[in-house]
């Protein structure tokens, strides 16, 4: 049975209590009757026969037996018999400071080892500590448990902030690149600085800006610091604009945008609602050209369901939900041209959780790729 800490401690203390007690209770008795034993046996025979006379007689505390004990040598036994008692008291406490040595010990060193995993972890090592033995103390276990999670959510922390730094790394350095090279074209006479030229460093500087503008809306995970403005908006001609700024990029790729979409007045902020919504359809553009995408709005119980299917090829993984994470793309090998920054569903995601809701995304029954914002329809959103 594995046992606490602090019955452990307890325990310990309670063995170690029971044994110098019984030890005082019963080691003088002992040791006395030891020597009275052997000083008899250093006796004659007649010597041996009068003193038992003597013990018969008047007891072992009689002056009579004392006074002959002492004519007979037996100084030296009382000076052996303290030493005896001395040692055997001795011996006890060693035995008793051994058995709490080792007791501490089994309870220090997987304390100890912990330790120098917290030590390794303060200088950046993310290695979980080494596995503890069995018939630890249940509090050492739980420790051990917990901080084994601790450095595993720590090394993916890490891992995490190595991967956005280097996909943001990437985001900036296509629009940079292209700068740099047209402006030293510009320097060494290559380019002329007219308009068109112009208009394109432009563009390239608006691609860093709205890579800015992302990251900073995906400051808070959660989307719990995203400030909103809240009003009541009419979600099915929101979502009829949407259709409206788009049906440009849409029949370039040869899409087909299709609302359909019931009156619903809702609390959020049509801005956010709006920016979620033309990230949502412009993912289908993007991602299936050619298809029908259609644009639904309707309620169920007090929420909105704000709806974007596709009849295209669908989501390129048996977990459509992790492309809701920030940098994910459905082909890692497309650029930020043709495949976006990988922050448009996180976005979203953000969104939509900043006004008490969600996103879900998933396969559309009859094919083709469903993403769904969920939300309140009384907008539980920070004003």
């Amino acid at each position: 049975m594995i046992l606490g800490l602090r019955a452990r401690i307890a325990l310990s203390a309670i063995l170690m209590s029971v044994i110098a007690a019984l030890v005082a209770a019963l080691a003088p008795d002992y040791v006395y009757s030891l020597r009275d034993q052997l000083f008899m046996a250093s006796l004659a025979p007649a010597e041996k026969m009068q003193l038992g006379r003597l013990l018969e007689t008047s007891g072992q505390c009689s002056p009579l037996v004392y006074d002959f004990k002492m004519d007979h040598g037996f100084a030296p036994w009382r000076l052996n018999y303290g030493w005896a008692l001395g040692g055997l008291i001795g011996l006890t406490a060693i035995c008793c400071a051994g058995f709490a040595v080792i007791s501490a010990g089994r309870i220090a060193a997987p304390i100890e080892a912990i330790a120098s995993s917290a030590r390794k972890i303060a200088t950046g090592d993310r290695h979980a500590p080494a596995p503890i033995g069995r018939g630890v103390p249940l509090e050492i276990a739980a420790l051990h448990r917990d901080f084994t999670a601790m450095t595993n959510a720590l090394s993916a922390a890490d891992n995490d902030v190595r991967m956005r730094s280097a996909a943001i790394a990437h985001e900036l350095r296509t629009p940079l690149s292209v700068l740099r090279g047209r402006l030293i074209g510009v320097q060494s006479g290559v380019f002329p600085l007219d308009a068109t030229l112009l208009n394109g460093l432009l563009r390239q500087i608006g691609l860093v800006d709205q890579l800015v503008a992302d990251l900073n809306m995906l400051a808070s995970p959660l989307g719990i610091d995203m400030q909103l403005d809240l009003e009541p908006v009419a979600m099915d001609r929101l979502a009829a604009s949407v259709i409206e700024t788009l049906q440009l990029d849409a029949a370039e790729q040869g899409n087909t945008l299709k609302l359909v979409a019931t009156p619903i007045v809702a609390q959020v902020d049509p801005g956010r609602i709006e920016r979620a919504l033309v990230n949502l359809v412009a993912n289908a553009i993007r991602y299936a050209p050619g298809s029908e995408i259609q644009v639904s709005v309707r309620s169920a119980a007090d929420q909105i369901l704000l709806s974007v299917l596709d009849t295209g090829p669908g989501w390129p993984s048996d977990d459509p939900q992790s492309f809701a994470a920030a940098f994910v793309r459905g082909d890692q090998s497309r650029s930020r041209q043709s495949g976006g920054s990988g922050l448009g569903l996180a976005i979203v995601t953000a969104i939509a959780r900043a006004h008490g809701g969600s996103l879900r995304l998933s396969a559309g029954q009859g094919g083709g790729a469903l993403a769904e914002i969920i939300i309140p329809i009384g907008g539980e959103g920070k004003a």
